[in-house]
């Protein structure tokens, strides 16, 4: 299993930085989490509880609302001006600044809790798993949705910017490990599902977008010779008369989902291994 390294690494990303920008850039919609439709439909002893780690601005918080009004929701994330911009749109909404592996709530708090394109940010993924899965309720939920670089080595931003693949494969853990450490916390029905996405990239159109750095974490992350060689190298494809205006593009999502135990059963392995 892959062990976590600290190091002493900072931040992949500086989102203090560009948080007053983040909803300018492309692909920031969020439409409501299926995951939690599921948990609409199921009857709740009480008021359903709702965390999304790495919140960000609260676009997916605030779709998910939509669909379950009556539950209490959480966002958290670390970076302060994230935060300050989730509550300009949603003061119902509890707005929490803290790590992602030091989550401050009480054991139990939460039936479902989520984590959308923002586990790579966190430096100690064991510490995120153990702690989520000590705020989940028995029988809680738990979904992790993100890239998944192993299966996008065709991605166009691989291929024009090839450090942004060496410094995902330190940041984003390989979904196997994943899995393994999400069921030696002890989460059950701990399994995966990979989306693959593949479509036509106008590199014109792209230009325009990868000029803008602050549309991609993975641009961001990098040199900024890296990110100039690949932009210049762009620019001259999206010109060259001898070459296709368009390409052929591809990622791959994975949304990895695990529960913790119903109430009960971990007393029982308890009784049984004692």
């Amino acid at each position: 299993m892959r062990r976590e390294r600290h190091g002493g690494r900072g931040p992949r990303v500086d989102y203090d930085a560009v948080a007053h920008l983040y909803d300018t850039q492309p692909y920031r919609a969020r439409a409501v989490d299926p995951e939690l439709l599921a948990l609409a439909g199921q009857d709740q002893a009480g008021r359903p509880a709702v965390l999304d780690i790495g919140c960000g601005t609260g676009n997916q918080l605030i779709a998910n609302r939509g669909a379950l009004p009556e539950a209490f929701y959480a966002g958290l994330d670390r970076s302060f001006g994230m935060l300050r911009q989730a509550r300009g749109k949603a003061c119902d909404i509890a707005w929490v600044e803290a790590d992602g592996a030091a989550l401050p709530f009480r054991a139990g708090s939460f039936d479902y809790v989520c984590c959308h394109f923002a586990f790579h940010h966190i430096v100690d993924k064991a510490g995120m798993l153990r702690s989520v899965r000590r705020v989940l309720r028995p029988g809680g939920r738990f979904v992790l949705r993100n890239l998944c670089p192993q299966e996008s080595s065709d991605w166009l931003y691989y291929q024009y910017f090839p450090e942004a693949r060496l410094v995902d494969d330190r940041d984003f853990w390989p979904v196997d490990d994943v899995l393994a450490t999400m069921q030696a916390t002890g989460f059950v029905e701990v399994r995966a599902s990979y989306e693959h996405i593949r479509f036509e990239q106008d590199l014109a159109a792209w230009l325009e977008i990868v000029r803008r750095r602050d549309t991609c974490s993975q641009l961001q992350a990098i040199p900024e010779a890296a990110y100039q060689a690949g932009v210049e190298r762009l620019a001259r494809d999206a010109i060259d008369p001898n070459l296709p205006p368009s390409r052929d593009d591809h990622l791959c999502l994975v949304t990895i989902r695990g529960a913790a135990p119903a109430a009960g059963i971990d007393a029982a392995r308890e009784v049984t291994s004692g």
